[in-house]
């Protein structure tokens, strides 16, 4: 057991020793330090980072709360919003610049990359300047908001990045993958306003009266509940472009062009929203029409059976895409 702990301490050590940036590499250390001061410097890089495993770990050691530099051991999936926010500065020194990092990897002592991780997550919020995503993965969208976002060569963002200006787009360095958009503002409806979800409860409480006025999905999604699409909303929540309200199982292209089709499974829906569309992708299950104004697109799809209240319910629906099932009146 004592060696096992010996061993994760070196491989921690390991992992950070030259995660910030002019950091000197083992060789260059010895050379020109006691041994003493070598091991109080490596002990000192440790103490100042959050090494994490997490999700509540890494929410909280990436906020305005938390470290300069933040170290994954695994994947990690996060239901909420990630915000990097707060000033940090290189090794907590306020002599250096400031400076703030993801690292969603371990290295060895010559700092090649061992493991690459994965940070699943509905959208991250980047508000801490100069902040830089290395080697891994974010999988989801990622909203700049601060001058000087850095994603090295050899990560990538599994997603859409959107700048808050083209002033803040411009400050980037963006030299790793980028698997969707790379604009200012929104290439979409999926805006802050949005809830993008991944997961079975976040969705049923985004499509509640408690929820938002569009709904995305970045993955298919299971549910062994029903969904009551509730609450009256408004287009991009400004009153004077009216009631409106959006299912969007899909992602998309700067260009608006859908890249992946979802399908969303679930026993029943309930539309009680005005003007509630589903758009490109699959609702599988029967939904029951109770409000004015539903819309089926012609690029999404029903799997299952649609039941409008009255007639005047169905006659004021929109059904452009495809039912499986039945399309009826049913009280």
């Amino acid at each position: 057991m004592k060696f096992k702990a010996l061993l994760a301490s070196t491989v921690l050590v390991g992992t950070l020793a030259a995660c910030g940036t002019e950091e000197e590499k083992p060789e260059e250390a010895a050379a020109t330090e006691p041994t003493e001061e070598k091991a109080e410097e490596s002990t000192d890089v440790v103490t100042t980072a959050s090494i994490v495993s997490e999700a509540d770990a890494l929410v909280k050691a990436l906020s305005a709360e938390g470290t300069w530099i933040v170290a994954t051991l695994n994947d990690i999936t996060v239901d909420e919003e990630i915000v990097v926010s707060g000033e940090f500065h290189n090794k907590n020194d306020a002599a250096q610049d400031i400076y703030r990092k993801l690292a969603p990897y371990t290295q060895d002592e010559d700092h090649n990359v061992l493991e690459r991780f994965t940070v699943t997550v509905p959208k991250m919020t980047v508000q801490s300047e100069n902040f830089k995503v290395q080697a891994g993965t974010v999988k989801g969208d990622v909203f700049v908001e601060a001058n000087g976002f850095t994603l090295t060569a050899d990560a990538t963002i599994d997603g859409n990045v959107y700048f808050a200006s083209e002033d803040v787009k411009a400050a980037a360095v963006i030299e790793g993958k980028v698997t969707g958009a790379q604009e200012v503002g929104a290439a979409s409806d999926v805006v802050t306003t949005a809830s993008i979800v991944t997961e079975a409860d976040a969705l049923v409480e985004a499509l509640s009266a408690d929820g938002t006025w569009i709904v995305a999905t970045l993955n298919d999604i299971k549910l062994d509940e029903e969904i009551v699409v509730d609450g009256e909303f408004y287009n991009k929540d400004d009153k004077s472009k009216g009631i409106y309200r959006k299912l969007a199982p899909y992602t998309q292209d700067e260009d608006h062009k859908v890249l992946e089709r979802f399908t969303v499974e679930v026993p029943k829906m309930t539309v009680k929203s005005e003007n509630f569309k589903v758009q490109a992708g699959t609702v599988k299950g029967d939904v029951y029409v109770q409000a004015k104004g539903f819309t089926l697109t012609a690029d999404a799809t029903i799997d299952g059976n649609v039941y409008f209240a009255s007639e005047d319910v169905k006659a004021a629906a929109v059904m452009e895409g495809k039912v499986t099932g039945a399309t009826e009146v049913k009280k």
